[in-house]
């Protein structure tokens, strides 16, 4: 066959499916196919389907000395059957979970192992998670297992994990504060033994100018329970003064037989400090010295003086003057 004639026959050919696919035929044949294929979709969204769903379970008011297995039952599969149409909205959906009270069920606590009914104990809450229409057939599984066995308890501290700052000119006016201290915690005795302190969790404050409170959760150890879950924190900010008061220079080191004169004999510590703080400051609450160990190895006849006590509540302290004079004899 030439290749003119080969051409010819493709040209013959794709006329002929164009004319087909632009007639009126086909354009008809499309419309009747849509239509069937909703009436079709819409017929087996009207039938009786039945499915299977996942709902979550939540376990909630557990006993707080009770320890119960850690392999208890988090969801359960439910067979429902209702109209296709009901049953599509379901799918993909995140169902709300389902509430375990242990308050409305205190059979648990006069044996160490029940089982459960799925049906009566979760029945009541699904019907009010989905549509009326739709028959609950089948859980799996069918029955939920509780066991429980006694915890050892202990009374621990409580920690506060901080970062806390005040801005320029502010302080905190006092120690920060918990409540409550401390916290009774349960667990299993080989748990427990290696417990002496709860922690919190990090609360970062910076560049504080008013007095806060707040609250932070404690972070427990895996395993562990608590009657606390949380703890208030008082941080009191205040602003700050400046104050001064002078103070006597103490030489330390001293061999017997030998005796130090410092000139001069005083000088003035500078410092800051909050302002309800003020007036409970005094020279006795500082101590200021002149080592005598670095008077032998220096051959200046200054020396830096070292502020060797001071009250926790002061800032920025400053000596002046910061060197002496001394004598030895």
């Amino acid at each position: 066959m030439s290749n003119k004639k080969f051409v010819e026959i493709l040209e013959s050919i794709n006329k002929k499916v164009k004319e087909f696919i632009f007639s009126v035929d086909i354009f008809a044949f499309l419309i009747f196919l849509l239509i069937s294929t909703v009436f079709w979709v819409v017929i087996s969204l009207n039938r009786q389907y039945e499915n299977i769903y996942n709902f979550p379970i939540k376990y909630c008011h557990i006993p707080e000395g009770m320890e119960y297995s850690a392999d208890m039952t988090s969801d359960i599969d439910v067979k429902l059957k209702d109209k296709g149409g009901v049953l599509l909205t379901q799918v993909g959906t995140r169902h709300d979970s389902l509430i375990f009270d242990f308050t409305k069920h205190p059979e648990i606590g006069k044996a160490d192992k029940i089982l459960l009914p799925t049906s009566t104990t979760f029945e009541k809450q699904l019907k009010a998670i989905i549509p009326s229409s739709t028959q609950i057939i089948e859980y799996y599984p069918s029955e939920i297992i509780i066991e429980k066995g006694a915890l050892k308890s202990k009374t621990v501290p409580i920690a506060l994990s901080e970062d806390i700052t005040c801005d320029g000119g502010f302080c905190l006016g006092g120690e920060i504060q918990i409540r409550p201290e401390k916290a009774k915690i349960y667990a299993n005795q080989d748990i427990i033994d290696d417990i002496d302190t709860i922690y919190t969790e990090l609360i970062e404050k910076h560049n504080l100018t008013d007095t806060l409170t707040t609250t932070v959760r404690l972070i427990l150890p895996e395993k562990c329970k608590s009657n606390v879950q949380d703890v208030e924190v008082f941080i009191p900010v205040e602003i700050t003064v400046e104050g001064s008061t002078t103070v006597p220079v103490s030489v330390i080191n001293v061999p017997p037989h030998y005796h130090i004169k410092t000139i001069p004999q005083e000088v003035t510590v500078k410092y800051n400090i909050g302002r309800s703080k003020y007036n409970k400051v005094s020279p006795s609450d500082f101590k200021v010295t002149l080592d005598y160990n670095d008077i032998i190895d220096s051959h200046s006849k200054l020396q830096f003086v070292e502020i060797k006590k001071a009250p926790k509540s002061v800032l920025n302290c400053k000596l002046s003057p910061e060197s002496v004079e001394y004598i030895v004899y």
